[in-house]
């Protein structure tokens, strides 16, 4: 890389980090659910070098039984295990968010009042100018991963794109969802694979397999793309396969000892499939579809435009293996989640269970493009102008309608509220197929 192309490229970094640390900041709405706790937890790994809540001023309820564990009341978030409070979810973000959580608390701001008890004004500040920063720092990676491939200008439309376009503005940046820190850390395994793909850099089982395993450590379901990415190494390259499996190996081992430690069985509870129960698969596949409050293709329309692009110049597809690795990821992360219960995703904005999945249709959108511009972008494809018009119309088209469903999401209170009135989705879980009152167009 030559100095030129390092300076717009930071350059560029920047400015879409800058811009959209503002338009997540400045973005009203907080999703503070599932992560409720998460950064309580945080807190008491920095002050009391503990996994557990109870040196905090937690009410203790009835205990109640949830699926595969049991929780602390309705307070889901919760578990109870031999006496002690745990967070229920995934610990990898709490223990990622060490580093922010203590620069908040130097500042006067932590998720522990005081007097011990629970902030949750804490923990919503903290939560959602973390997850803010991350997603900025996700759009930047995008913005550096296309122009492996593209040009400047091109690179700065799929960052914002896939930025304003996607669940990275109306969830993930939103508040600390599991999938916030996952997708972060996705990312920039992806980097990684286009830059070898690409022959821009040398690859790096050790850095790799840490990325991978703390992709685990966030989000159980991440372990998609791992057994992906590894039958990639072990078929690409080989060389490299030992030590990658062998850092890997080392990781798990490290998790399995802190859950025997910590919990006295082999993993944490979340981290069993036991909430897999594919009752309902196909209604939910199509939920997770279709369906007007939860349907992926319904919130990010632009997808149908990547898919075309990849149809249509299939003959030239840009990075191959990296196509078919992102399909394959896609469509198995799809019939996954359509098992779990609920398959709606209980409080939430449109299609958060697969906002995972995020980075691979931002790479997926990198190499669409690239087919169509061809070897070189000055050689466009063998398209006639009227063609050529009328594919980028369409496309920006279906992207403005993306950015303004999911900017709902993010900055109107009223479609967070859709959840809960006039009837909680939890309780009349088929409000997410009326096509009356979708989600996107809730009001108060």
């Amino acid at each position: 890389m030559n100095l030129k192309t390092f300076k717009s490229n930071f350059a560029g970094g920047a400015i879409v980090f800058f811009t959209l640390l503002l338009v997540f900041s400045f973005s009203r709405v907080h999703q503070v659910a599932d992560s409720s706790y998460s950064m309580l937890l945080s807190q008491s790994l920095l002050q009391h070098r503990s996994f557990t809540l109870e040196k905090f001023a937690i009410t203790r309820l009835q205990p109640k039984q949830q699926i595969g564990y049991i929780s602390n009341g309705d307070e889901y978030q919760l578990e109870l295990i031999n006496g002690h409070i745990y967070y229920f979810f995934p610990p990898g973000s709490s223990v990622l968010s060490l580093p922010y959580v203590a620069l908040m608390n130097w500042f006067g701001i932590s998720a522990a009042s005081p007097d011990g008890s629970y902030s949750r004004q804490g923990e919503v500040i903290i939560e959602a100018r973390l997850a803010a920063l991350l997603m900025a720092g996700l759009s930047s990676v995008i913005f550096l991963t296309a122009r492996l491939l593209l040009s400047f200008w091109w690179s700065l439309i799929i960052a914002y794109g896939s930025a304003l376009g996607t669940q990275i503005w109306s969830t993930a940046s939103r508040a600390l969802w599991s999938d916030t820190w996952g997708i972060f850390i996705l990312g920039l395994v992806l980097l990684v694979l286009v830059g070898v793909e690409s022959k821009r850099y040398r690859l790096h089982p050790t850095l790799l397999a840490t990325l991978l395993s703390w992709l685990y450590f966030v989000r159980p379901t991440f372990c998609i793309p791992i057994f992906a990415i590894t039958i990639y190494v072990w078929f690409y390259h080989r060389k490299a396969f030992i030590r990658y499996a062998l850092t890997g190996a080392a990781w798990l081992a490290a998790f399995i000892a802190f859950a025997q430690y910590q919990y006295g069985q082999i993993l944490p509870n979340y981290y069993y499939a036991n909430r897999l129960r594919f009752a309902t698969f196909w209604q939910a596949l199509a939920g997770n579809l279709i369906s007007p409050s939860r349907g992926l293709l319904v919130f990010v329309p632009i997808l149908f435009f990547v898919a075309y692009l990849l149809l249509r110049y299939q003959n030239r597809l840009a990075l191959p293996k990296l196509v078919v690795m992102s399909l394959g990821v896609v469509v198995v992360h799809l019939i996954i989640v359509s098992g779990f219960v609920p398959w709606y995703g209980g409080h939430s904005y449109g299609p958060r269970y697969t906002t995972g999945l995020v980075p691979w249709f931002s790479l997926l959108g990198v190499l669409a493009v690239k087919s169509k511009l061809g070897p070189n972008e000055k050689d466009l494809a063998n398209d006639s102008n009227a063609l050529w018009r009328t594919d980028w119309t369409v496309g920006a088209i279906l992207l403005l309608c993306s950015m303004a469903l999911n900017a709902l999401g993010a900055t109107a209170h009223r479609t967070w509220r859709w959840n809960s009135t006039p009837v909680n989705v939890d309780t009349a879980p088929e409000r997410v197929w009326d096509w009356e009152h979708p989600q996107f167009a809730a009001t108060d």
